[in-house]
């Protein structure tokens, strides 16, 4: 196999595109929104046949987990050539992922159907504080609604949202930590190291790899993960994020493709987690990986670019994307023999990181 199709036109499958070029094999991406072909890392868009797809793309990938219902990239992802096709009738609903993680008996914070308004504080009352997510949709902290303990639930449109979400019992964790992996077809697989993630308003700020403290946790992460992908017969990269609660874990949230919390892997292994999603679908041998170090990824969220940060230490990966709030439009990698430079590093960037990334760091080495 030396062709992929990966269905999206956003950065992931750009740099799902890059890794490829290295190898020798190609990455083409489609553009849902647009009905266009993306070859490799061109942005010339140009028509493409249900016909032709069969014909170049003996494999078919995705960067992201929603699709319109009907068009090219409905047929794609439901063919037998997606190899995400059972994670994408599961994990895309979070009633249905969680569904599958009770039924493997995979820990998660507990959890209730919003079916209706009164289950709201049903669920208040057995949980305390209550986390509300819509069940597909939302990301980096949309469709999502925190209450705590004794909070206003009104400020929650139950609904709108009744039979369209699900109520979660709000976990106070420790940290945020995700894993990244990858399966071949073959049912090999193979795993980064655990990374610390910090979150602000929903949205991922800065990651920490290696995360500290986690030679008990990593083997645990890493059978999660494993038995994960098992179910859903997947290949290619996934990424699952956790909440550390009393030294366990327990799956937040689950992504069938390439992950934010892996950006880190760009400079801080041997090979990327792109590289890794291409080596697994081209059905390449999985590999030991070689960690260079204490590694951060700060995102770059509704900035511009900025001259001044190629003088930073580290590397800028900048997605050439229009400028919004919110939006993530680069992200900058650094690399550091300690844990301790590696903050020296991040203080040229506290301008592009919110107050409290320095609570993050000391909290970390604490657990060293």
């Amino acid at each position: 196999m030396n062709r992929v199709l990966v269905l999206g036109g956003g950065q992931l499958g750009l740099m799902m595109a890059e890794a490829a070029a290295r190898l020798g094999l190609v990455v083409d991406r489609y553009d849902p929104e647009r009905a266009l072909l993306l070859p490799g890392t061109s942005d010339l868009a140009v028509p493409v046949t249900w016909e032709e797809c069969l014909e170049r793309y003996p494999v078919v990938t995705v960067e992201r987990e929603a699709f319109p219902d009907s068009g090219l990239s409905a047929r794609l992802a439901a063919s037998d050539r997606c190899v995400a096709r059972g994670a994408l009738a599961v994990i895309p609903d979070r009633q249905t992922q969680k569904a599958m993680l009770d039924d493997l008996g995979i820990a998660t914070a507990p959890w209730r159907n919003l079916d209706q308004v009164e289950d709201l504080a049903a669920a208040a009352a057995e949980f305390g504080g209550v986390v509300v997510k819509a069940r597909s949709g939302g990301y980096d902290g949309r469709g999502t609604w925190i209450v705590g303990d004794g909070g206003d639930l009104s400020a929650v449109p139950a609904e709108e949202l009744a039979g369209r979400a699900i109520v979660e019992k709000k976990i106070p964790f420790r940290r945020e930590l995700s894993i990244v992996g990858a399966r071949n077809p073959a049912g090999e697989t193979l795993f980064y190291p655990l990374t610390r993630n910090w979150h602000v308003d929903g949205i991922l700020r800065l990651s920490l790899a290696p995360a500290n403290a986690c030679a008990v946790l990593q083997p645990e992460a890493e059978n999660i993960l494993r038995r994960i992908m098992e179910k859903l017969d997947y290949a290619g990269v996934m990424a699952v994020e956790f909440f550390e609660e009393d030294g366990r874990l327990l799956v937040n949230e689950i992504a069938p493709r390439v992950h934010n919390s892996g950006h880190w892997t760009h400079e801080g292994a041997d090979w990327s987690q792109f590289d890794l999603h291409v080596h697994a679908l081209a059905g390449v041998p999985l590999h030991s990986l070689n960690v260079h170090g204490p590694s951060a990824m700060v995102n770059l969220i509704g900035t511009p670019f900025d001259q001044a940060w190629l003088q930073h230490p580290g590397v800028v990966h900048w997605y050439g994307k229009s400028v919004r709030p919110g939006r993530k439009v680069g992200h900058a990698n650094l690399v550091a023999p300690t844990l301790e430079g590696l903050r020296k590093g991040l203080n040229a960037w506290a301008d592009v990181l919110p107050e409290g990334f320095e609570a993050i760091l000391d909290s970390e080495l604490a657990l060293d």
